[in-house]
């Protein structure tokens, strides 16, 4: 267990942090936050799953870190666990290429009196170097 975590570690302390900006979109009729990353770098990118929503809108084990903020009350994001991913769970993000991804009201817990006030959403997205071709 020990070796692995290293080489976990090891691996992961390889890969550069890039500085990261996102746009996101609300649409209330639909129940859901839209998150849209460009890549404006020259190289490959990559966003990991606990930084980035999969196709289902899930974000990995992020629970004490991603909210929405409607109302002055913060909901936190529904606990989500993405699991061993064969080959890696990162999304690799060519460069000039927009990705999104929604996230479910459903996954906050969001109170359906909350559904049209104005939101703002706590995502620390980060975007890494990426090293896997593709």
């Amino acid at each position: 267990m020990v070796l692995s975590i290293s080489l976990f570690l090891g691996c992961a302390s390889n890969w550069e942090p890039l500085p990261t900006e996102y746009e996101f979109k609300d649409w209330p009729a639909e129940g859901r936050i839209e998150v849209l990353y460009t890549n404006d770098t020259d190289g490959k990118v990559c966003l990991l799953p606990e930084h980035w929503p999969n196709q289902a809108g899930k974000v990995n084990q992020a629970s004490d870190y991603v909210f929405l903020l409607v109302g002055g009350k913060r909901y936190p994001i529904e606990y989500f666990n993405t699991g061993y991913c064969p080959g890696g769970c990162a999304l690799i993000v060519r460069p000039g290429e927009t990705v999104s991804s929604s996230i479910s009201y459903n996954d906050f817990r969001l109170p359906s009196y909350a559904r049209n006030a104005p939101k703002r959403l706590e995502l620390p997205v980060t975007a890494y170097t990426c090293p896997y071709e593709g």
